[in-house]
């Protein structure tokens, strides 16, 4: 039998360590993962297309506050 348990916490702070990844809620409860050069690696392409993702959203999110906002400037100009 495999027992698996699941840990929320709202990130506060992180810390790497030699081997293993500290991560530490606004109210000091920590995680501390045991981790492989292997596992900073994946570990960091993951985060690397995550960040990816969400700055394409926030661009495509600006650019579209924009054109709105020039259609509204040239709506108004008319």
């Amino acid at each position: 039998m495999k027992v698996k348990t699941i840990v929320e916490l709202k990130f506060h702070h992180a810390y790497t360590g030699w081997n293993s990844l500290e991560i530490t809620d606004s109210e000091e409860n920590q995680v501390c993962v045991k981790m492989t050069d292997e596992d900073y690696l994946i570990l960091a392409d993951t985060l690397q297309t995550k960040a990816d993702r969400i700055r394409k959203e926030r661009a495509d999110e600006a650019a579209e506050a924009a054109r709105a906002a020039a259609l509204k400037q040239e709506q108004e100009n008319e």
